[in-house]
């Protein structure tokens, strides 16, 4: 009992609301490099092309992902979760070779009423949203080809089961 604790104390700490420059941002929540490049500010999501790989709040997020022109996907995770670690870069990867949709990333420890109001109940968690509405969603590390394909069926508008897998 005692280490979680101590775990969540720890985490709280380190996940403090920041309002600060990318590269401070990216130092304090251990972004890669290659995550800190695609941070962008307000002003640069508005555009309308694809690709883009982003962090946002419960503030934003109507802004960022429910009112995009784009479709967008969101990476719900948490900087303790492991699979998470490993399936954060396969999407980013995907979404900028891609360049169709946009990447939104949600730290769940730092904005718990918005994973409340969207039932997350595990990590990772990936959902797409086209026009306001969820349109698919997976659960899980998935393999690289199968994170390829679901950004590919986001992107193209096709119908996408809630695994992941086309339905």
């Amino acid at each position: 009992m005692f280490r979680v604790k101590a775990a969540f104390q720890q985490t709280a700490s380190l996940l403090a609301p920041c309002r600060a420059s990318p590269a401070l941002l990216a130092a304090r929540h251990r972004i890669s490099p290659l995550l800190q490049k695609r941070l962008y500010t307000d002003e640069q999501r508005e555009g309308g092309a694809g690709g883009r790989v982003f962090e946002t709040t419960t503030a934003q997020f109507d802004k960022d992902v429910l009112d995009s022109d784009v479709p967008t996907i969101v990476d719900f995770y948490a900087e303790w979760c492991q699979p998470c670690k490993m399936l954060g870069p396969l999407l980013s990867k995907a979404v900028e070779k891609d360049g169709r949709v946009n990447l939104a990333k949600i730290n769940v420890d730092e904005n718990l009423d918005l994973a409340g109001d969207y039932k997350i109940s595990s990590l990772p968690t990936v959902m797409a949203f086209r026009g306001g509405e969820p349109v698919a969603a997976f659960i899980g590390m998935r393999p690289p080809a199968a994170i390829n394909e679901f950004v590919k069926d986001v992107a193209e508008g096709n119908e996408v089961g809630s695994a992941g897998r086309p339905a």
